[in-house]
């Protein structure tokens, strides 16, 4: 190549190597994901969970999940199935008909004993329910069975002081707790965020209630009294329906003290032959595992929080990512689904990661795309200085 400045190599030119330098790093800004960009995986079927329940209160927070259309934000679908009773939900978990359920306490020892069911949480208190179902129940021998259950557990002070505690428990099949207990856990979930949608709105849980009283057992209740059948049916804390699973000092739990008694007053009625040891049937690590999702939720949101902001002052537009935060913030103080939110979140804090360090990069593009412009104007204008003074020095 012919040049005033003298002949070189393009190979070889420190400013045709600062130009291929240059063109490289702009390739490796563009090749990185833009800012907030994340993968999302495509949405599939959400696995189906069949749910026994029967012409009860504690169906109410299955329902109303349901007609809120969140069971989605617990990563499953419900399918309810109502059964007449405790012994027919036992008789169908047998075959395969249902895989969770909310059970009467008796039913629900009983099954733990014959190795059907495990216990995996509570739903509140079983005793204010029974004077509903003797007012419902359809034989004699039903009413005086519950009478004499209820006698038997009517003395002394229970739980938390109250005069009879009966928890109204949440189940699964044995099978399903040791197989699929991710399942069970999300519906664990959405059964809390159920019992949140009573809290905010009682008036609303009791019209649903009525209504499903009137599909099940054909009889239009008022709704002052399904207004009281709701609020003594329920605890509304976690940590209340979570406290009978803790064993303290040394001492059975709660609900283990319980279950045995319970075995004894199903031996004594000949209702049960067999037992089995309250271990092997209440499932204390599934309430362990609800907590610390929770807390796990709470700290996610916390990191999650501090990317965003390190993003920000990084110069990254995080409009976007601060709405989806919000949005997730929302979501666990309502209890919509801690596991789902936390993927959400760990999504989240990695985009909001990468969108610092892309802005990162973008200002060392910058600051290298000034030095080499600088560089190259540097170059052009000694040459085409160079150029002039030549032709200065021709023509004359």
């Amino acid at each position: 190549m012919n040049c005033p400045c003298g002949r070189w190599e393009m190979g070889k030119s420190p400013v045709y190597k600062a130009i291929l330098f240059f063109v490289a790093i702009f390739g490796w800004c563009l090749g990185s994901p833009p800012p907030g960009s994340a993968a999302v995986a495509p949405v599939g079927q959400l696995p189906t969970v069949a749910v026994s329940v029967t012409p009860s209160v504690y169906a109410l927070p299955i329902l109303l999940v349901e007609n809120a259309g969140e069971w989605k934000d617990f990563g499953i679908q419900a399918k309810v199935k109502v059964h007449l009773h405790g012994e027919e939900q036992l008789d169908r978990s047998a075959a395969n008909e249902w895989e969770v359920a909310v059970m009467d306490p008796l039913t629900a020892v009983k099954g733990g004993n014959e190795g059907n069911v495990a216990i995996v949480g509570i739903a509140g208190n079983f005793a204010g329910q029974i004077p509903f179902i003797q007012n419902q129940s359809a034989t004699p021998s039903a009413q005086r069975k519950w009478n004499e259950w209820l006698k038997g557990f009517s003395t002394g002070e229970g739980w938390k002081g109250k005069k009879v505690f009966l928890p109204a428990c949440l189940v699964a099949t044995v099978n399903y707790a040791d197989t699929r207990k991710t399942l069970v856990i999300r519906w664990l979930e959405g059964y809390a965020r159920g019992i949140r949608i009573i809290q905010k709105d009682p008036a609303m849980a009791a019209a649903r209630l009525k209504e499903f009283y009137r599909e099940t057992l054909r009889k239009d209740l008022p709704e002052p009294l399904l207004r009281q059948e709701v609020h003594a049916a329920f605890y509304f804390e976690d940590r209340d329906r979570e406290e009978p699973f803790r064993a303290k000092e040394g001492k059975p739990s709660p609900l283990e003290e319980f279950a045995r008694s319970m075995t004894a007053y199903l031996k004594g009625m000949k209702a049960l032959e067999g037992q089995a040891e309250p271990s092997e049937y209440l499932l204390p690590r599934i309430c362990d595992q609800l907590s610390a999702l929770r807390k796990e939720a709470v700290t996610q949101l916390e990191k999650t929080a501090g990317a965003i902001e390190a993003a920000g002052q990084a110069g990254a537009r995080v409009n976007h990512f601060q709405k989806t935060w919000e949005e997730s913030k929302a979501q666990v103080e309502d209890g919509r689904g801690c596991l789902t939110v936390i993927g959400v979140l760990s999504d989240l804090q990695r985009s909001a990661d990468q969108a610092r360090v892309n802005n990162a990069r973008l200002r060392d593009f910058r600051r290298i795309e000034t030095a080499v412009g600088g560089i190259l104007a540097l170059y052009y204008a000694g040459y085409y200085y160079h150029r002039r003074k030549r032709a200065k020095a021709h023509s004359s």
